[in-house]
């Protein structure tokens, strides 16, 4: 499974650094907004220590990790959504991502540009949330159109569609991103169909420097916001010295990027749901990400089709188990090894391996 991250904000407050931070990959950084037109994208490795582990036990020939994609998307400004600039175009990349990280600048500089030459964590948010929600408006009453002139005679399934997008268009009306509205199970369904921005989970970066780490007014608004609506927040120190120096200590470098790629893969795992299961063998060790509530049978598919068209059961290790006993056979000594039918709910860390007839 690869994640699709979109990394937004206003122009110039720190967006491409931290894709090259957390990718290692060149994307140019320059003091004067919409230095990005055209989006940076990098696939790196989702970070994670287990996989190692199993590896020093198992030798296999071959790891793989999940994937996560980061795409650094130009700045978003006042009338994005009504096409000013590349507003549309900026907008259409946003509804590509399964995640957005939107990064807000906190801290004072005269010497780095801001938009609007002045510091207010509040409304720069405030002016990219509408934004996205003008965009989801002019996306909802399109689908109602269509959806209207398309069918004469409406059915069921059409009419909970229109329902449910008559109901976001209500809350988009009055300001409310959809992803704060509780939707049934069968309305959620509805609206995921149609990929609005403002429903997308969000992961919020503070850029502050090293000046302003404590009583740090702009990080404490901006705590204060996203902690309203529960919202994953990760402070980044000083991100544009770290690519600046990062020759003066490299180990020390490599650890910071790391920590901020850790931070990032965790937050976003969390407002996903997502964990991860494992499947091993001497040929190769796979980390598998998935979505919590997956049965046994759903992972089957996922690792091959074949294993859910003749699945038995499912033989499950509890990663830790595996890591204590030093492997299948000190786990099978020991009387820990499970199994369980297609309705077993995996749980973080499985190893699984799938019994199935052809």
């Amino acid at each position: 499974m690869q994640i699709d991250c979109g990394i937004i904000g206003l122009p110039n407050v720190g967006k491409s650094t931290l894709f090259r931070i957390l990718t290692n990959a060149p994307a140019k950084i320059a003091n004067f907004p919409f230095c990005t037109i055209h989006p940076n994208i990098s696939v790196v490795q989702i970070p994670d220590s287990r996989i190692y582990q199993l590896m020093d036990i198992v030798s296999s020939n071959e790891t793989v990790h999940g994937k996560i994609k980061f795409v650094d998307i130009a700045g978003l400004i006042k009338g994005a959504a009504q096409g000013i600039g590349m507003g549309s175009k900026i907008l259409n990349y946003v509804r590509s991502a399964k995640v957005l990280c939107h990064v807000v600048r906190c801290f004072d500089d005269n010497q780095i540009v801001h938009v609007f030459n002045d510091i207010d964590p509040h409304r720069d948010v405030g002016i990219v949330n509408t934004e996205l929600i003008l965009f989801d408006i002019m996306q909802c009453e399109k689908s109602i159109c269509t959806l209207q002139k398309k069918y004469k005679f409406i059915n069921a399934d059409v009419e909970q569609q229109l329902f449910v997008l008559k109901k976001c268009l209500d809350y988009l009306y009055d300001g409310v991103l959809l992803r704060k509205v509780c939707f049934s199970k069968v309305e959620r369904t509805n609206v995921e169909k149609f990929n609005f921005l403002t429903i997308k989970p969000i992961v919020y970066f503070a850029n502050i420097d090293e000046k302003s780490v404590t009583n740090n007014i702009y990080l404490n608004q901006l705590i204060a916001l996203t902690s309203h609506d529960a919202m994953p927040l990760i402070s980044c120190r000083s991100m544009l010295s770290l690519l600046k120096n990062r020759d003066d200590c490299v180990t020390t470098i490599r650890k910071q990027q790391t920590d901020i790629l850790y931070d990032t893969v965790s937050a976003i795992f969390s407002v996903l749901n997502l964990r991860t299961f494992f499947t091993i063998n001497l040929h190769m060790t796979c980390a598998w990400i998935y979505m919590i509530g997956m049965t046994a049978l759903e992972a089957a598919n996922k690792v091959h089709s074949d294993f859910k068209k003749g699945f038995i059961r499912v033989k499950i290790i509890k990663f830790n188990d595996f890591i204590f006993y030093n492997g299948e056979l000190g786990v099978k000594k020991v009387g820990k090894i499970y199994y369980s039918g297609k309705d077993y709910c995996v749980e973080d860390g499985d190893i699984l391996e799938f019994l199935f007839k052809i």
